[in-house]
């Protein structure tokens, strides 16, 4: 595995280990905005050890696993997380939209949302093998 491959996938970890933090803490809305930055990352750590080049300035992940090969599996593993997660990076910087969010931030939806990211982010992983 190169070494910028390495960096991505350890920042996407962590950023995956901070999301279960968050959870346990009862703060829902940002354990899926870190969620979502962990897939994000994760995507970017496959794009790079592909292409050998830095991965493209965005956040759609549908986008960005589109871009990196990989959306037609993430799609098989579950066909609507990278839409869900998507709306968590974007939709919670912008006051109007964070409320009607947080509200759908139950700990059941949470929890679940969590461990689907983590089977993403497993898959990821083993690409990286």
């Amino acid at each position: 595995m190169k070494s910028k491959t390495e960096n991505w996938l350890n920042i996407a970890q962590d950023d995956y280990d901070v999301a279960g933090q968050l959870f346990e803490n009862n703060k829902y809305l940002y354990c899926l905005f870190f969620c979502q930055q962990a897939v994000e990352k994760a995507i970017k750590a496959v794009y790079y050890e592909r292409n050998e080049e830095t991965p493209p300035r965005k956040h759609n992940l549908t986008s960005l696993a589109e871009d990196t090969g990989v959306l037609d599996e993430l799609e098989r593993l579950d066909g609507d997380l990278l839409d869900i997660l998507s709306q968590y990076y974007i939709e919670s910087r912008y006051t109007e939209d964070r409320d009607a969010l947080a509200r759908k931030c139950t700990k059941a939806f949470t929890e679940n949302i969590l461990k689907k990211t983590g089977v993403v982010f497993e898959w990821l992983k083993s690409q990286l093998r």
